[in-house]
């Protein structure tokens, strides 16, 4: 199955198909221009002035990362911050966890991944 925003793109180039990292409903790492993952990527990468007050985005040798406060999102299931990491601009997204305070970083599901977005860009 694929994710809602991978559906309503479609592929919009010639090559490679997209691989969605929702297709199970959790983040895969097995992805490449999943549609969600790259609106999360576009929410949080370099280059905007100013960059989202929830955001902090990091570079580190061609490997990216940025983590997200969402404490207080609704829709985030009580998670305080999502992380997420890829390397340089490829189309993948190596990693996505949400963070708790009380229990173990969870991989995000594409619910809450679209809330976040929600929240975020309102």
């Amino acid at each position: 199955m694929t994710c809602k925003m991978c559906k309503e793109r479609g592929q919009t180039w010639e090559g490679d198909k997209p691989r969605c990292a929702f297709e199970s409903g959790v983040f895969n790492e097995d992805n490449w221009q999943c549609a969600t993952i790259n609106a999360l990527r576009d929410l949080v990468y370099e280059g905007q002035s100013p960059m989202p007050p929830r955001v902090d985005y990091r570079y580190c040798e061609d490997q990216k990362y940025a983590t997200v406060c969402i404490d207080g999102i609704e829709g985030a299931d009580g998670a305080l911050a999502l992380w997420v990491s890829w390397y340089k601009n490829r189309g993948g997204t190596d990693q996505a966890w949400l963070l708790y305070d009380d229990g173990a970083p969870a991989k995000p599901t594409e619910r809450q991944v679209l809330a976040i977005l929600e929240a975020t860009q309102a």
